[in-house]
């Protein structure tokens, strides 16, 4: 499988002044590529008749270019673009490599066009150029490496060489195999620099784990305070604390008012670039710690399958107030979502996402009907109703948290799909579900628990899989 491993560079001063003069190349590359795709789409426009064109938006007359596609591929740029001193500055792979960046670009611009004139999105424009003197990313694939001496190689051009004050290194981490790097690309990021080895460990994502039952499942709700709470097919339930991350996000606010207090809107500076990476540093480890439980626990308790519900575009416009948004819209559930596929994966998880619509509302103990978004029907009213915050009654009074009812309802939209037995989820396992925090309560001894079950696990898959 092909995986990224970021890791924080750390440089000799001369080294960092070599990567920051290329970065600053592959800037000004890339801007030089933009420039001559525009030319090259703006020539294209004027020898067209009917290319310029006036329209009203609202009650004001504009005027402009009509959106067409560009043609400018990446071996149009890269042909162009040979004798440029930015190119010759870097090693010709790495320029190429930056080249191809601006071309998915261009072609990403076109698929807008095709869908802009369906009506899905609203007009496109073309790359814009980036800041000038800033830095890009510079990558290198393995041809330009030379491994030796338990290091890295990257090439280097005949122009830049010449000029060197120490030989450019990078050091493989201890946990790679060197036979394993595909790509090196070497990223500036708020004052520092980061390595992503891009490696294939040649594992395959496992279709079907023995040790795991597929007519069980877990299902979260994600929210605010209670950043996921869980019921599982087995009668169990859990909360993921989210108060820590609000508690995070809310420290980042104020210190981003404190520093930008009198500045302009767009003022930044290095205080700023330092509380933000913290600040995404956190939300990084704590999606990484959220995934890493979920998929343990599906692991340990033998269940192959998770299921989360989630609606596109749901935080797009949110209007719950200022405390309200800061409190939900910014916890990255989305990511979470993202990391989660990648984990599962790995050992034969599967993992569902399905439209969340009415499952807070409905009563899962009176086994109301849930309907998708917008398709409720006239008249329908749910049997039970929130008493008060994290608090449900059903119809015949019984008492649950309302969070593990939306997450119970979000299971049952899928159980007929997933075939699913709901038999022993019920008012025992919905009532005080157990809550867990990330960032104290999952101690040492928990994680070594489930290091050894996962090992347990794999050396099990390996004996029987095809793909090992």
């Amino acid at each position: 499988m092909y995986r990224t491993v970021p890791v924080k560079a750390r440089f000799t001063d001369e080294e960092k002044l070599f990567w920051v003069d290329q970065c600053e190349q592959a800037n000004s590359l890339i801007n030089c590529a933009i420039y001559a795709a525009k030319q090259s789409h703006y020539e294209m426009l004027q020898e067209s008749n009917d290319a310029f064109s006036t329209y009203w938006r609202g009650d004001e007359l504009h005027y402009g270019w009509k959106t067409y596609r560009c043609n400018s591929t990446y071996p149009e740029l890269d042909k162009i673009l040979k004798d440029n001193p930015h190119y010759k500055a870097m090693a010709a792979q790495s320029a190429q490599q930056t080249l191809k960046s601006v071309g998915e670009a261009i072609s990403s611009y076109n698929g807008l066009v095709k869908a802009y004139y369906r009506g899905d999105v609203d007009r496109p424009s073309l790359p814009k150029y980036r800041k000038r003197g800033g830095l890009a990313a510079v990558t290198f694939p393995r041809q330009a490496l030379t491994y030796k001496n338990d290091c890295f190689y990257p090439s280097i051009s005949k122009e830049t060489k010449p000029h060197l004050l120490t030989e450019i290194t990078l050091q493989l981490p201890d946990f790679i195999n060197p036979d394993w790097v595909k790509e090196v690309t070497i990223r500036p990021n708020y004052g520092e620099f980061w390595v992503d080895w891009v490696i294939d460990d040649g594992k395959q994502p496992i279709g079907c784990n023995p040790n795991l039952d597929y007519t069980q499942a877990w299902s979260f709700d994600h929210g605010g305070t209670n950043w996921l709470t869980g019921v599982s097919t087995c009668g169990k339930s859990l909360i993921i604390d989210g108060r820590k991350l609000k508690a995070m996000n809310q420290g980042y606010c104020r210190l981003i008012a404190k520093y930008k207090q009198g500045k302009s809107e767009f003022y930044w500076d290095s205080n700023l670039d330092r509380v933000q990476l913290k600040r995404n540093n956190q939300m990084r480890d704590a999606i990484n710690k959220a995934a890493r439980f979920i998929v343990n626990r599906c692991l340990n308790d033998g269940i192959g399958n998770i299921v989360i519900g989630w609606n596109d575009g749901q935080k797009n416009g949110s209007n719950m107030g200022k405390r309200g948004n800061q409190n939900f819209v910014v916890i990255p559930t989305g990511r979470l979502i993202e990391r989660l596929k990648q984990l599962a994966r790995e050992y034969g998880i599967v993992l569902t996402i399905t439209e969340e619509a009415y499952t807070s509302k409905a009563s899962y103990l009176d086994g109301d009907s849930l309907h998708k978004h917008g398709e409720k029907p006239n008249g329908w009213k749910p049997s039970g109703r929130r008493v008060k915050r994290g608090m449900y009654k059903s119809r015949d009074g019984f008492i649950i948290n309302a969070d593990c009812n939306g997450s119970a309802n979000i299971m049952r939209k899928v159980a007929t799909q997933l075939k699913l037995n709901l038999a022993e989820v019920g008012r025992a396992s919905l009532t005080v579900p157990q809550r867990y925090d990330l960032f104290t309560r999952v101690n040492k001894s928990y994680r070594k628990r489930c290091e050894v079950r996962l090992l347990a696990a794999l050396r099990n898959i390996s004996l029987e899989s095809p793909f090992f």
